[in-house]
């Protein structure tokens, strides 16, 4: 071919700008790009396969992505199955010399990354992993004497030292790509991304998205950038007003992180550079690096979605009950933040983080239902669902994680609702029939319900 042909390989990193494997591609030659819709292998290498609501934001990112890449002269091919057999395959169909990638952290993807990383460097070709996804390194940092950090508080302390560098530009158009095509390949239509979810609540519904959570996001880098550049304004009294639920107090940024519309540097320079108070933009600031210790630990700890951090927990006495769990996935528990954020999350595929919390400790104190089913359907239904955070914050409220919240602190949602949403404008939004006969009374007595989640902790506490 007498020059360099890339395959750079586009993961959770949709977007051209602050891009380190895309712009080094783009310095070489000529540039193909791929995005698979990954099936974890037979030993369960790979990444935790997409939710429901993810799969939607996913197609309508790659989309825009596509036409950005076209107009630099790169096409953007798409497959599905095992990557460590897909990315191979097209390579090699296409005569490709090299393959670049942004750096996956969750084991099970990094083990993938290292199989394919060596099986490709066999058939000779050039593949180099970039920085990218995370402001630090996991390699990068950690306390004397241990793997990682357990705690967040010196997490971010150390972290917060580290330096980020400056976001890359978006790299210039490469050299134009020649006219090569794979069998492996297919149309971004034929991934099935839009094709259902695997949410108990599907049957009825089950592209709940095509009439909700559109109304409420447009995916795609360019729509992010636009975020990005609210940012000052959406930082300026955030210390306070990002626990009100009932105002636009938040930058609404996760999706976009999460499917790496916008670099977490990216993010940090904006409120960086933004003329605001500084304990807003510290407030605002920590949210990345709690971001960061949630993957840090899942760098360092396997099968955080299904197995608690804190080993006692293992043996919990949940009281799994399919009733309780449905009306807390439908918002018909009578508890009305509760409902509210429920709700909230199945219109618009997100809820308050304030919210999350609340429900989470709904779920798994006052109802007594395992944090893993409440992480389960979380994942299916937010557009942010991410491979760390998730679990890892569903553990934080559960007691059973890293840095947790202790059992005893079960939040209480009416107290909650009085302080965070006094005017029930949120409330209200989301539950149109609250304070009218057509609303269910509660299903648990909270006082009770708290007094028994504690009576539960306390048999754990003394095995």
């Amino acid at each position: 071919m007498g020059e360099q042909l890339t395959l750079v390989w586009f993961r959770d990193d949709l977007r051209v700008a602050d891009h380190p494997a895309l712009s080094a591609a783009c310095a070489e030659g000529p540039v193909i790009g791929l995005w698979v819709r990954e099936e974890r292998d037979a030993d369960g290498a790979g990444p935790r396969p997409l939710g429901g609501a993810s799969r939607w934001w996913a197609h309508r990112s790659l989309e825009v992505l596509a036409g950005e890449l076209e107009a630099l002269g790169i096409p953007l091919l798409f497959a599905a199955g095992r990557a460590g057999e897909v990315v191979p395959q097209v390579a090699r169909d296409l005569g490709a010399t090299a393959v670049r990638w942004t750096r996956r952290y969750a084991p099970a993807s990094v083990a993938l990354d290292a199989s394919l990383k060596e099986s490709l460097r066999g058939a000779g070709l050039a593949v180099h992993s970039h920085p990218g996804f995370l402001l630090v390194e996991p390699a990068d940092i950690a306390p004397a004497g241990r793997s990682h950090y357990q705690v967040f508080t010196p997490f971010q302390r150390a972290a917060g030292e580290i330096p980020v560098g400056t976001p890359l530009p978006p790299p210039p158009a490469p050299p134009p790509a020649p006219a090569v095509s794979s069998a492996a390949t297919c149309g971004l239509d034929e991934l099935g991304l839009l094709d259902g979810t695997d949410a108990a609540l599907s049957a009825a519904t089950p592209q709940w998205w095509a009439d909700t959570v559109a109304r409420h996001w447009e995916p795609g880098w360019m729509a992010a950038e636009a975020a990005l550049a609210e940012v000052p304004e959406r930082i300026v009294g955030y210390r306070t007003g990002r626990d009100r639920p009932d105002r636009e107090s938040t930058s609404r940024l996760s999706p976009r992180l999460r499917f790496g519309e916008v670099s977490p540097r990216q993010a940090l320079a904006a409120a960086e550079a933004s003329e605001v108070p500084d304990v807003d933009r510290s407030a605002w600031v920590r949210q990345l690096y709690w971001r960061e210790f949630c993957w840090h630990l899942t760098h360092h700890v396997p099968r955080l979605d299904t197995e608690p951090l804190r080993a006692q927990f293992a043996d919990f006495p949940w009281a799994p009950d399919e009733e309780s769990a449905r009306a807390w996935q439908r918002g018909r528990t009578g508890i009305p933040l509760v409902d509210a954020g429920m709700r909230q999350l199945w219109e618009s595929g997100w809820v308050h983080n304030r919210v999350r919390m609340v429900v989470a400790s709904f779920l798994s104190k006052n109802l007594l239902q395992p944090w893993q089913s409440g992480e389960q359907w979380f994942w299916d239904t937010l557009v942010d669902a991410d491979e760390a955070n998730n679990p890892v914050s569903w553990q934080w409220v559960a007691g059973s994680g890293a840095d947790a919240a202790p059992y005893f602190r079960v939040f209480n949602p009416e107290t909650q609702r009085q302080k965070f949403d006094p005017d029930d404008g949120y409330v209200r939004r989301w539950v149109p029939e609250f304070g009218t006969p057509e609303y269910p009374d509660p299903i648990v007595d909270l006082a009770e319900s708290r007094r028994a989640a504690l009576d539960a902790y306390a048999v754990v506490k003394a095995r």
